[in-house]
């Protein structure tokens, strides 16, 4: 821990500056008082907020999209290898399982290590 210097006034001498500290902090707040203040129109925020939420759902019906049809395929994919070729269709899977594992192991392992 580390030592402060206290420098010990007397009472006259602290009574002084502790008067002359608040008379300071008093006119700090009645200059803060003073600042003007601007607040925008309420339409500005709904307008903003309209188009934020237009914006989201625009990003939300885009990324769903891409996810469905990145999803189409790879079952596609999968479904026309298990009837036609199921040997690769068994690889995938055991590639797949394999690849898990070690990315969860390497993520875990790194979260563990960073606390």
């Amino acid at each position: 821990m580390k030592k402060q210097k206290v420098i010990i006034l007397n009472s006259r001498q602290q009574n002084k500056k502790d008067f002359e500290t608040i008379h300071e902090l008093q006119e700090g707040l009645e200059e803060i008082d003073e600042f003007p203040v601007y607040t925008p129109n309420l339409q500005w925020f709904e307008q903003i907020v309209i188009q934020e939420q237009q914006n989201t759902r625009k990003k939300l019906i885009k990324d769903l999209s891409v996810f469905f049809i990145v999803a189409l395929i790879i079952l596609s994919g999968l479904i026309i290898s298990l009837y036609q070729m199921p040997a690769i269709f068994i690889f995938v899977q055991i590639i797949t399982s394999i690849f898990i594992v070690v990315y969860t192991s390497i993520r875990i392992m790194k979260k563990a290590n960073h606390i």
